[in-house]
This record gives structure tokens, sequence and C-alpha cells, in this order.
């Protein structure tokens, strides 16, 4: 079975190498970072501010010793 990725955001943070983030959390606009730091609500509204009418995608970079299974 195949799937399409249809989110544009997510598809950039599968995909892209984001090692200069792990450990911190970027919110992402049309496939690219716009905002990173240490805590999700201000990551969040840093990026609300600069695209307040954009879809805004939130994640947490895991490090090199996580595992997710």
């Amino acid at each position: 079975m195949s799937y399409e990725i249809k989110d544009k955001n997510y598809e950039f943070y599968i995909n892209a190498d984001l090692s200069e983030y792990a450990g911190k959390w970027i919110a992402i606009v049309d496939g690219k970072v716009v905002a990173s730091g240490d805590r999700a609500d201000i990551v969040m509204r840093e990026a609300e501010k600069k695209y307040p009418n954009k879809e805004i995608t939130l994640a947490k970079v895991p490090t090199d010793d996580i595992l997710v299974l």
C-alpha cells in the first residue's frame, strides 16, 4: 500500500536535516523553519506573530539518543 503526504510542513519535517535544532521546538511554515527554541509556547507565539494567517506546524526535534519505536 502506498501513501502520499499532502502536508508540506510535515513532509519537510520528516525529510529535512534538522540536526542543528536537536532537542529544540521548531515552528514550520510553508516548508521552512520560522522559529525555534526551548519552549513550545514561545516558539508558537513567535511564529504566529510573524505568520498570523498561515498554517503552523509545531514539532520537537529529537536528539540522537532518542529511539522512537
